[in-house]
């Protein structure tokens, strides 16, 4: 295989990595299709079952045959957690207020929490 082809192949992998420890994927959602997910990166879907097949053996997704690949339950770390809750203020700070959104977590941590 060929370096440009390892370097598709990883970053395609890291793409849904990222978007799963972000959050943009959780447990049990599915992931785009093979065919789909080429389309969308204009890739050969070969190099998408690669990337999907290397998310399956480092435990982040399942593939079921002929149901698609799902996100797995699995342990983020202290950082990606915080990653991702970032990632999920900033999309909510996009469509909210920042003082209500702010009120919100302080009532949801018990008040004075912040």
């Amino acid at each position: 295989m060929s370096d440009s082809k390892i370097d598709v192949f990883m970053r395609i992998k890291h793409h849904f990595k990222s978007l799963i420890e972000k959050g943009a994927y959780l447990v049990g959602e599915p992931l785009p299709s093979v065919r789909n997910a080429a389309l969308d990166l204009g890739v050969n879907p070969n190099t998408v079952q690669k990337a999907y097949q290397a998310l399956e053996s480092d435990g982040l997704i399942e593939v079921l045959p002929k149901k698609g690949a799902y996100v797995k339950q699995y342990e983020m770390s202290d950082q990606h957690l915080i990653d991702a809750l970032k990632h999920l203020l900033d999309e909510l700070k996009q469509k909210r207020d920042v003082n209500d959104l702010v009120k919100f977590v302080k009532n949801y941590l018990g008040g004075d929490a912040l």
